[in-house]
């Protein structure tokens, strides 16, 4: 509750101003340069100044204006930051800024930033001329009082969030800013709500992981097929960043120039689009509205689906960042223990919507799940796809699931389960040609990746090693010769010391030919029926 003091002049003017998110950016600046001076609320240097006769509310220092947010009639809100003249010159790098006198003789000037160029607020240079004034006019021998201008709610806003959420709710309703507010809280009706929908009964964060191959990326589509218009779908990888999933400053070229603007990522867009689902238009008009609608609101909302193909491709902690702790199902808006934080860059609030469900997809072979970051681990469900053998089917007398089954059996006994060979591989073959393809174009060369061209492995995943019994002509990786002491001596015209025996491989020439019809169908069947 609101105590009837100074604040219905604020809220008035919160209300000319507008714009809710720039009144918050603008309390934000305000608690950094009360940080800065660290002066408490009433100290006679300071006022804090609602200004009855313009849309402005202005941080005075020891009578010199050094904060402002302002905005002119049928004209974008304003950021007023007071800096040195000897700094414009310094600042010129910013070409959008707006430089405009204090006074005629004053040696300080308002650098003057418009919300198109909001980003410029977060430039380094100018917050260090305006950290850098701040200083020096708190120091100033022209000093106050300010008692009789001073509007203690002001500062109040910047340090309490809460009472800063208060009035700008009530500036967002004109028919509470005509009322006394001193006798009761304002209560806000009951909504109607439609038939709660049906959720899926699935964790809030999941990832489905396993070997390539095994249908990941293909269990999302079903999400992109039935939820087309609730549902976003991004690709992860090594160079993802916080700034492209969220937020970040990115230049732009306009007109030949190059200018900087904040700029949306994807898991904001998801989120956005989230809470639109529950009738909010912006996130600021969900998180001002109150816990318990906001809780019903989000809990009958149609899910939103962020999926995310090859997360683990990208460092996933760096590009989350701070978020992840919002994540949680019970932290998420409208959940029992909800929270919201600042964003970086624009200023913001920010919270993960309830009703917005991440689904992920992770390649085993990338990365173990066993490496992944702790904290993710434990906010994310994970469910295993494994190869399906039983979807494959017999091509020219080779049982295709039962070739993948021994294969992927040797794999796991060799190597891990983790490299196992996805279905996929050879669910799109029709002919035997096709299979001799697959094998040649793409088994094999995955197999020298997992084992890293250790070609005795691969025989023997293959069984083409000699104690499997198949014939020469039927191996698929073949040695191709064995040098001895003797031969390696007849090679090198002397015998090296650091060679005991060496063997070389070769793939079966009529596979690297392509040559199909020369390789009988025994040489896939006994690869898992031994002579």
């Amino acid at each position: 509750m609101l105590t009837d003091t100074q604040q219905q002049p604020l809220i008035e003017r919160i209300r000319d101003i507008g714009h809710p998110e720039a009144v918050r950016r603008f309390f934000g600046l305000l608690k950094e340069l009360i940080d800065i001076v660290n002066l408490p609320n009433g100290d006679a240097r300071l006022a804090f100044v609602v200004r009855q006769e313009k849309a402005a509310i202005t941080a005075h220092i020891n009578y010199f204006q050094a904060l402002r947010i302002q905005r002119q009639r049928r004209s974008e809100v304003e950021y007023h930051l007071t800096v040195k003249k000897s700094c414009q010159e310094r600042l010129s790098i910013l070409e959008e800024l707006v430089f405009e006198p204090i006074t005629e003789k004053s040696d300080y000037v308002a650098a003057i930033i418009g919300q198109s160029n909001v980003h410029l607020l977060y430039q380094p240079v100018l917050r260090t001329c305006w950290e850098d004034c701040l200083l020096e006019l708190v120091e100033t021998s022209k000093r106050g009082p300010h008692s009789a201008r001073h509007n203690a709610d002001v500062y109040r806003a910047a340090e309490d969030e809460a009472f800063l959420s208060e009035v700008i709710r009530l500036a967002d309703d004109p028919t509470l800013g005509d009322r006394r507010l001193n006798d009761y809280t304002a209560e806000e009706p009951e909504a109607e709500y439609e038939t709660e929908p049906e959720l899926n009964n699935q964790p809030h964060n999941l990832i489905l992981y396993g070997p390539p191959g095994t249908g990941k990326t293909f269990a999302l589509q079903p999400y992109l097929r039935e939820t087309s218009d609730r549902a976003s779908l991004i690709t992860f990888h090594p160079a993802y960043s916080y700034e492209e999933f969220v937020e970040g400053i990115r230049p732009e070229v306009i007109n030949g120039q190059i200018s900087y603007r904040i700029r949306k990522g994807i898991f904001y867009k998801a989120c956005m689009s989230a809470i639109q689902q529950a009738g909010y238009a912006t996130l600021a008009d969900c998180l001002n509205d109150s816990a318990e609608t906001r809780q019903q609101k989000l809990k009958k909302a149609p899910p939103h689906y962020l999926l995310i193909d090859e997360i683990n491709r990208a460092n996933v902690a760096s590009v989350f960042g701070d978020l992840i702790t919002l994540l949680e199902t019970d932290k998420r808006l409208g959940a029992e223990n909800e929270l919201w934080l600042t964003l970086p860059y624009s200023q913001e609030r920010f919270g993960v919507p309830s009703n917005l469900f991440v689904v992920a997809t992770m390649n085993t072979t990338d990365k173990s799940i066993a490496l992944l970051d702790i904290a993710l681990r434990r906010r994310f469900s994970f469910r295993e796809v494994v190869p399906d053998p039983s979807v494959l089917g017999v091509v020219d007398g080779v049982d295709l699931a039962q070739l993948l089954r021994t294969i992927n059996e040797r794999i796991e006994y060799l190597l891990d389960r983790d490299h196992q060979i996805g279905h996929a591989y050879l669910t799109s073959i029709e002919t035997y040609a096709d299979l001799c393809t697959a094998f040649r174009d793409r088994i094999i060369p995955l197999l020298q990746e997992y084992f890293f061209n250790d070609w005795a492995k691969i025989q023997l995943v293959l069984g083409d090693n000699a104690a499997w019994g198949k014939d020469p002509d039927l191996r698929l990786v073949r040695v191709k010769k064995k040098y001895t002491s003797a031969a390696a001596g007849k090679l090198f015209g002397e015998l090296p010391d650091f060679i005991d025996e060496v063997v070389t491989y070769e793939l079966n020439p009529h596979l690297q030919q392509g040559e199909v019809e020369q390789i009988p169908a025994d040489a896939f069947v006994k690869i898992y029926q031994k002579q």
